[in-house]
């Protein structure tokens, strides 16, 4: 498995301290603890704290050979608010070295050369990463749009343009009935909205997370659900990217719906359990997880 991701890299200011963050860097790095060729394409700053990170990044595998450098932008940190249920908020400065991700030849033959590129909203707040996504985005087999609303950060038009260019579009029930809303959906249901979506993008895959009670994975018109597991949340930073990240490694291996689902459902609820988004789960975890008595 080949897996690129592209976006953004930073550091979450947690009330317990500076974590390693940023929704495609923590897809890929859940992908390479289970032994997938995993790179991401980002940018960070000529700074103590981009330093930092470019260690951390490849001490979890992940190849930092296109993480470009930045002289002007600094590295993204992003202060984290915990609310007592663990649920986050966040506060992005704008702009920061992520926002200026440049075209280069390297990236082009890498998304070309890769199984699946992962890409997200956020990352396309600025016109100049959003102009290099545009040019990376042909040259991929297979699109995951990992969305993530982080207002003000987004734009509808630029977003349906994001979704219409997927294979694969990401997103958690909120989410789901935010856009679907904006984009005038007069339906109410869940499944509706999910079709609706489906119809609007002429998209055959959409996930839809919801949280604590599991995920529904919609594929070319039928409708698959896994119910989730109860665990004791420590913080949810993270768990849904882990949850992609676990989506994505069954989905590569051809699994049918529901194992993909199970083991999605199962790593998300891993990562929520504990401290931070790259917190280690060990596949046997993950299987005695789902199987405690086999």
């Amino acid at each position: 498995m080949k897996v690129s991701s592209y976006g953004e890299v930073l550091w979450d200011d947690l009330p317990s301290g500076k974590v390693l963050g940023g929704a495609p860097l923590n897809v890929v790095a859940r992908l390479a603890s289970f032994g997938v060729d995993a790179s991401i394409i980002s940018r960070c700053g000529k700074d103590a704290d981009g330093e930092e990170l470019l260690r951390q990044i490849a001490a979890k595998n992940v190849s930092t050979n296109l993480i470009q450098i930045d002289d002007e932008q600094a590295t993204s940190l992003v202060k984290v608010t915990l609310n007592h249920s663990g649920s986050a908020t966040y506060d992005i400065v704008y702009p920061c070295a992520w926002d200026k991700i440049a075209l280069n030849e390297a990236a082009l033959a890498r998304v070309a050369d890769s199984d699946v590129l992962v890409y997200g909203s956020l990352v396309m707040r600025d016109a100049v990463s959003r102009a290099t996504l545009n040019t990376l985005l042909p040259r991929a087999k297979f699109k995951i749009f990992d969305v993530n609303l982080r207002a003000p950060h987004y734009e509808l038009n630029c977003l349906l343009e994001a979704m219409k260019q997927a294979d694969l579009i990401k997103l958690n029930d909120e989410e789901l009935y935010e856009l679907a809303a904006a984009f005038g959906s007069p339906y109410h249901s869940m499944a509706q909205n999910i079709q609706f979506i489906a119809d609007l993008t002429k998209t055959q895959h959409i996930c839809i997370t919801l949280g604590g009670h599991g995920a529904l994975y919609y594929r070319a018109g039928e409708i698959h659900a896994h119910h989730g597991y109860c665990v004791k949340v420590v913080d949810t930073v993270g768990a849904g990217d882990s949850f992609l990240a676990g989506f994505i490694y069954k989905f590569l291996q051809g699994a049918e719906p529901k194992d993909i689902l199970t083991f999605a459902c199962a790593l998300g609820s891993l990562v929520a359990s504990k401290r931070g988004a790259t917190a280690a789960v060990s596949m046997d975890e993950i299987l005695t997880f789902i199987n405690p008595k086999a």
